[in-house]
């Protein structure tokens, strides 16, 4: 049974108990206060909850960003968007065919339509953002099939909520976390924190794992 209890992550949560708990503790020390200050303290345990929900609702509405948990989230780049705000491209990309020749010019580029630039990404890192795209992909469909969530959340919380469901089991949630951990340096820039055992491990075990999810209906 207490297995089943979810760690308090919301802030919304956070001040529902401590509201019952000041409103409880309230009412059980509304008799251990002398009669003379007992209609101060009646009106204070009147006017607490007022304010308390006042307060919340101006926070509700000058800045909702602060009620919700990073978990309540998709995914961290959905966090990080709802933290700094979305960075969109240039409107003038869309609309200004001559864009290419004047951002150039502004880095004080020349451009050589001879030349192609390579950009050098290694075997390894090519594989393992493979890996933990084709992961991801597999996890949000499984996750959109049998989890029933209002709001889109991380990979890292879905996992624990297929195992409940009895879609993943413990050995491949535990699969996917290591899997995940490894290829999250390659995908940042810091493939050369990598060891060659795990990039090993990576492309030994993965593969099995892919062929696991995607029989999966």
């Amino acid at each position: 049974m207490t297995e089943k209890i979810k760690s308090i992550s919301n802030p919304l949560t956070i001040i529902a108990i401590f509201a019952a708990l000041a409103e409880i503790n309230a009412t059980v020390s509304i008799g251990l206060v002398d009669k003379e200050l007992q209609s101060i303290f009646i009106w204070f345990v009147i006017l607490f909850p007022t304010l308390l929900i006042s307060l919340f609702f101006l926070t509700l509405n000058f800045n909702t960003k602060v009620i919700y948990a990073p978990s309540d989230y998709k995914d961290d780049q959905s966090f990080h968007k709802m933290l700094i705000g979305e960075q969109k491209p240039d409107r003038e990309i869309n609309v200004d065919k001559n864009i290419i020749r004047k951002t150039l010019d502004e880095l004080g580029i020349k451009q050589n339509k001879n030349t192609e630039f390579h950009f050098e990404v290694s075997e390894n890192v090519n594989y393992l953002f493979t890996v933990r795209y084709s992961m991801e992909k597999e996890i949000r469909r499984l996750s959109s099939r049998y989890l029933d969530d209002e709001r889109p959340r991380p990979i890292m919380s879905m996992l624990p909520r297929l195992v409940e469901e009895g879609i993943l089991t413990p050995t491949q949630h535990k699969v996917i976390r290591n899997l995940y951990s490894i290829s999250s340096p390659a995908i940042h820039g810091d493939d050369h924190k990598l060891t060659m055992a795990e990039i090993d491990f990576v492309k030994q075990i993965a593969p099995g794992l892919m062929d696991e999810l995607k029989k999966i209906e």
